[in-house]
């Protein structure tokens, strides 16, 4: 009795076999199921059983009738042959190679498999929920989804397994997550991402998959199991004495330097993200009330947001059109005002990777970021006391809880805030 299933690589064959030669001294041998991908690559899968060779039916490949334990051995070969044919079926209509590794890891998971031919190709859906997208969201959100894709499509890679909505359950989560911890290869060389970064590509590829939940385009799928994994960065934020200094930093040697330091300083004193900052124009600003008013890319959120200290001094010196800089050429060039205003304090990050924890000593300014701008906006804000829910109306924080992770207060200035906050009171 022996299987076959054809695929575009090759002619993959099981059947029960026993070793004849190989008896033992209770008179059996070890009864298998014989896997063959190819004339040169094979594996032997024990049944767990052994039968006498007088048991074995040579021509049909198959226990004889007169074997003991006939009813319990023939449905433990129907149980293996069976799996083996739906992981080969399986194979052939998701374009997977059956190699002898992916037959037995197949065999480990024992889960069940989908054997028609998925209707919605993932791949296909999240690049036209890319394109829906586009006219709608930011273009650092369109690069993030272009991210999740990119992970998707090495993951397939790695695991030679495809991935279909029908297969995104618990299994592909702990294997997707381990590839994302230990396998990725990032563009410097170095391998894994950190926690932070994975769980966006959970929370990514959530969102995707209840959008075509909704749409009604796949059938409900349970991710309850998808956790998206996260810790507390160790973002920093400059004080308004740091900004003062950066602020009075001659940079008449360098424009570019001088244009970035603008840019860097507004976003410290209005709050807004750079997808905001590289979008100001003069049509978001009223001269006459002082404030700037715009829907944010990220939120699609409107704000009204003062200028205040710095800000109209700068928007008044390039006619209320902020430069536009490239996020790259930002983030690599605001260190160097950092480094100019001799930010050195040292600052000690630990970050996990998976269930490893990474340690290093930075300088401050080599930690100074286009995230920096918003972090300090709210800390200094909040520090200066003035109210958490009215200052989010402004930065457009949507809930507490979001708004506190933007709040970078150590113990001392907490106690102090809250030193200065009762003496007012006592006045």
């Amino acid at each position: 009795m022996q299987y076959e299933s054809n695929t575009d690589f090759t002619i993959a064959k099981y059947t029960p076999y026993i070793k004849p030669r190989y008896v033992t001294r209770e008179g059996t041998t070890v009864l298998y199921v014989r896997y063959n991908y190819n004339r040169t690559k094979r594996t032997l899968i024990s049944t767990g059983y052994s039968i006498k060779p007088e048991h074995w039916d040579s021509k049909k490949r198959w226990i004889k009738r007169a074997c003991p334990n006939y009813d319990e051995i023939d449905a433990c070969l129907i149980r293996i042959t069976s799996k083996l044919g739906e992981i080969l079926t399986y194979a052939k209509i998701n374009g997977i190679s059956p190699t002898v590794d992916f037959v037995l890891l197949e065999l480990k998971k024992n889960r069940e498999y989908e054997l028609r031919p998925n209707r919605v190709d993932i791949f296909d859906a999240l690049e036209r929920y890319i394109t829906e997208k586009a006219p709608v969201v930011s273009a650092d959100q369109i690069k993030d989804y272009r991210t999740l894709r990119k992970h998707l499509i090495a993951f397939k890679e790695h695991s030679s397994q495809p991935i279909t909505f029908h297969n995104l359950n618990l299994i592909f989560y702990n294997e997707f997550m381990d590839y994302l911890f230990y396998k990725v290869i990032k563009p410097d060389g170095s391998v894994g991402l950190l926690t932070n970064s994975a769980g966006k590509i959970i929370r990514l590829l959530k969102g995707f998959v209840n959008y075509q939940i909704d749409k009604g385009v796949i059938p409900p799928i349970d991710l309850k199991h998808f956790k998206v994994v996260e810790e507390e960065t160790d973002a920093i934020y400059l004080s308004e004495k740091e900004l003062s200094t950066i602020h009075e930093l001659d940079l008449s040697d360098d424009k570019q330097l001088e244009e970035i330091r603008d840019v860097f300083i507004t976003g410290c004193f209005t709050g807004l993200r750079y997808s905001d900052l590289s979008t100001l124009s003069p049509e978001h600003i009223d001269l006459d009330n002082e404030i700037i008013n715009l829907k944010q890319r990220k939120v699609h959120k409107a704000v009204i947001i003062p200028m205040i200290d710095y800000v109209p001094e700068i928007l008044k010196k390039y006619n209320y059109d902020l430069p536009k800089i490239p996020r790259y050429i930002f983030n690599e060039r605001v260190k160097e005002l950092g480094r100019r205003a001799k930010l050195k304090q040292k600052i000690e990050v630990v970050r996990k990777k998976g269930k490893e924890r990474e340690k290093r000593v930075y300088e401050k300014w080599e930690m100074i970021s286009s995230h920096t701008c918003r972090r300090s906006f709210c800390t200094n804000m909040y520090l200066s006391g003035f109210p958490a829910g009215e200052l989010m109306r402004i930065s457009g924080h949507k809930s507490p809880s979001a708004f506190m992770r933007y709040i970078k207060v150590d113990n001392l200035q907490a106690a102090k805030r809250l030193k200065e906050l009762r003496a007012k009171l006592a006045r």
